[in-house]
């Protein structure tokens, strides 16, 4: 399940985007999410969040994240990929 879960964060996703997808409570993903978050793997996309690494002006991905151009303090919780994260989806899971 974290595979898939890291698989579906290539885009950054709401929580509840997450949740829906995966079939899961927010609980359930919310656990999942932390225990990725702990590893690196993920983290929050927010303007210069340590998920991103950049502002969302430079983001490859700012216009498919719910998160473009939004504080911590306005934006929904938004997920993304961290560069671990992307190495492992792109390993086809290899070092999860």
């Amino acid at each position: 399940m974290l595979k898939l879960l890291l698989a579906k964060l290539r885009t950054p996703r709401t929580t509840a985007e997450l949740a829906r997808s995966l079939n899961v409570s927010e609980d359930t993903l919310a656990g999942m999410l932390h225990t990725l978050e702990r590893g690196g793997y993920v983290g929050r996309a927010y303007r210069e969040s340590p998920a991103c690494n950049v502002a969302c002006n430079a983001c490859s991905l700012k216009n498919l994240c719910p998160a473009a151009g939004a504080t911590a303090d306005e934006a929904p919780p938004v997920w993304r990929l961290t560069e671990l994260g992307e190495q492992v989806v792109e390993s086809g899971g290899q070092g999860l």
